[in-house]
């Protein structure tokens, strides 16, 4: 199991002793799952926070189809289960679009380290302020009209375009897959100066550099 990359980014919230650092890299295990898996539905208390090594998740509501996805996770980013610090019932489901690799550290260990290191208090307080705001900003794009939408995903998530899923794309941004694929198709013809051009940082991998998809 490599832990660095987990205690690199982590770091990023908070100074870590050696003496803390060891104790989460002893708290964490490393689990696998295929695209497709699930991990967590509603009505499961969550037992675990995570860290995506590699891979995707994503987070939806409803059994209906399409889904109604709340939220994409990549690798090096923490994947905290909705109510996992209320130890109560989440609302969520959570699965996987690949396969993926994550670093898991039960809620019992978190609890111990939390109660014996300030430091790391601060730490998970601020891991889930991050998901709160994450929420936040989706709520806000979805005050936008649907080519607005499009564009704050490609700002936000360039990596998803490069990997599909443009069923799951489309929802996140609540509109049907034909009109997704169809702003992303008129974008790509889009000759000139781009509205990514300014204050973006999809490089290669923006939607006018993609190929045009066929409508369904």
């Amino acid at each position: 199991m490599e832990a660095a990359n987990f205690l690199k980014k982590i770091g990023e919230k908070s100074f870590l002793t050696e003496e803390l650092q060891q104790q989460l890299k002893n708290s964490l295990s490393e689990v696998h799952f295929q695209a497709h898996d699930g991990l967590i539905s509603p009505g499961y208390v969550p037992a675990f926070i995570y860290y995506v090594q590699k891979g995707l998740a994503m987070g939806y509501t409803g059994l209906q189809k399409p889904q109604m996805v709340t939220w994409f996770m990549n690798e090096d980013n923490f994947l905290i289960p909705s109510y996992f610090f209320h130890q109560q019932p989440g609302t969520e489901f959570i699965t996987f679009l690949e396969e993926t690799t994550l670093l898991a550290m039960p809620f019992d260990k978190v609890r111990e380290i939390v109660s014996s290191y300030q430091a790391a208090f601060f730490m998970f307080l601020l891991l889930a302020e991050d998901s709160i705001r994450t929420g936040k900003e989706r709520e806000y794009m979805l005050r936008l009209l649907p080519e607005e939408r499009y564009l704050y995903l490609a700002k936000t998530y360039p990596f998803l375009f490069a990997r599909g899923h443009y069923d799951q794309l489309a929802s996140y941004i609540n509109i049907s897959r034909r009109h997704f694929v169809r702003l992303r198709n008129n974008f790509s013809k889009r000759s000139g100066r781009s509205p990514w051009a300014e204050g973006s940082s999809l490089g290669d991998k923006s939607p006018e550099s993609l190929s045009p998809v066929p409508e369904e």
